[in-house]
């Protein structure tokens, strides 16, 4: 197997098995795949049909992927990782993931790039030190199957048109612990889903909002449905409480494009308002321990201090088990995010006195019960609680950017209403709220 750059092969798409074939050329295209694979293929026995209607599925499914990559992508790689866990409620089954895409490679429709474990640093004398992450398996059409593709009249830029993203049918993921060791967060793994009374009704809120939603054109961000992500699952005690934000589906969602290009947007031809929470997680925290809000507009706003190092202060804090003494990485990078080259002369130390006296609900922080997840399940119902209330009472699109939320302008003040509303009835407190 070739032995692929690897700074060629680290960008890639990941492989979302959500693009079917949809146009008449596409579908002519899948066939015809088909038709190549089954002939390439040394079966003892014919598939059953349900099992033939899911092979048929499962190589659009995945001729889809490789086309997107193509254009999404310089290198035109996609991935997906090769163990049986990552294809747990998927649309397509493990084997028949494999099977096709072995098949696909051997045929010359596809190249693929083995998946790699993680190599410790090389220092070769006179060489720069070298790293290999940790990569799945890559794989990339070749040129007979583009080609092919080009013949059929999936022209190159066109695949999105021909291989439409479906809504997801899982709608409620659930992840283990995050760690952190020496400084560095590595995410819990995905874990399997064991549905309850609970989890069924947040699925079916997800669901509606994704159908409600994808009936308005959002014009300039891509918008693909949502997944509501849960963290702890793994903890004792565990109930859907933890975490609990809405991700967009697809590496081109509205979610992941700065917030200029989002205030560029349009839903149905008419321009939109991005409207922040100011400091949700603080405000959230105010309204758990009973304390009033400073009589500021910006709670991030404390007389002698930049605002985006304050910011990075509390915001570090509240997502970690208690008080830093050292600036971490993620707070040092929003700080110069913000146009600030480092919070020079202050500590985390220095400024901790600074923070709690204007904040001292936070200063018993490392013994309280309430974690970032907490605050972010309580951010969460508020933002999908005002999503389906304009969705049901008023019939008004609204879409999320975890604590904000984008609505046409001609609906901003009744969504800030809504918004004010629904964060009253869960914390007793008031918020801030900025639109654009």
């Amino acid at each position: 197997m070739t032995d692929y750059d690897i700074n060629e092969i680290a960008d890639a798409r990941y492989m979302g098995l959500m693009c079917p074939p949809a146009s008449p050329e596409a579908k002519a295209l899948v066939a015809d795949i088909i038709n190549i694979i089954e002939q390439a293929e040394k079966r003892q026995r014919a598939r059953k049909a349900e099992d033939k209607a899911a092979f048929r599925s499962a190589v659009g499914l995945i001729s889809g992927d490789l086309l997107i990559a193509m254009e999404a992508k310089e290198h035109g790689w996609s991935y997906h990782g090769l163990s049986s866990a990552a294809f747990d409620d998927r649309p397509v089954g493990y084997k028949t993931f494999k099977s096709i895409v072995e098949t696909m490679a051997a045929v010359g429709l596809i190249s693929i790039s083995k998946g790699r474990n993680a190599q410790a640093p090389q220092f070769d004398e006179g060489a720069a030190p070298s790293y290999h992450p940790s990569l799945a398996t890559r794989f990339r059409p070749t040129q007979v199957m583009v080609s092919m593709a080009d013949q059929a009249g999936v022209h190159h830029g066109s695949a999105r048109k021909h291989f439409p993203q479906q809504l997801p049918n899982n709608v409620i993921e659930v992840t283990g612990k995050s760690t952190t060791v020496r400084g560095m967060k590595t995410k819990g793994k995905k874990l399997k889903l064991a549905h309850t009374e609970k989890s069924r009704a947040m699925e079916t809120d997800v669901k509606s909002l994704n159908k409600f939603l994808a009936g308005f054109e959002l014009e300039g961000g891509s918008f693909s449905g949502y997944r509501r992500l849960f963290s702890n699952g793994d903890i004792h005690g565990f109930d859907f409480q933890w975490g609990g934000r809405l991700y967009g589906v697809g590496d081109y969602s509205y979610q992941n494009i700065k917030k200029t290009e989002r205030q560029k947007m349009n839903i149905g031809g008419e321009e939109v308002v991005e409207i922040d929470i100011n400091a949700s997680y603080l405000t959230i925290l105010h309204g758990i321990e009973g304390y009033p809000l400073p009589n500021r507009e910006d709670l991030y706003s404390i007389g002698g201090y930049d605002r985006a190092i304050v910011k990075a202060w509390i915001t570090a804090t509240i997502g970690h088990h208690g008080f830093h003494t050292r600036w971490p990485k993620n707070a040092i990078q929003e700080i110069k995010d913000a146009g600030i080259d480092k919070p020079i002369g202050l500590t985390m130390e220095s400024l901790q006195p600074v923070i709690l006296d204007h904040f001292p609900m936070l200063a018993d922080w490392p013994s309280q019960k309430v974690t970032w997840a907490d605050l972010m399940f309580t951010e969460s119902e508020i933002i999908i609680g005002t999503m389906l209330e304009l969705m049901h009472s008023h019939c008004i699109p609204c879409f999320s950017v975890h604590d904000s939320i984008i609505v046409r302008k001609s609906d901003q003040r009744i969504a800030m209403d809504t918004l004010k509303d629904q964060f009253f009835r869960r914390t007793n407190i008031e918020p801030r709220l900025k639109g654009n």
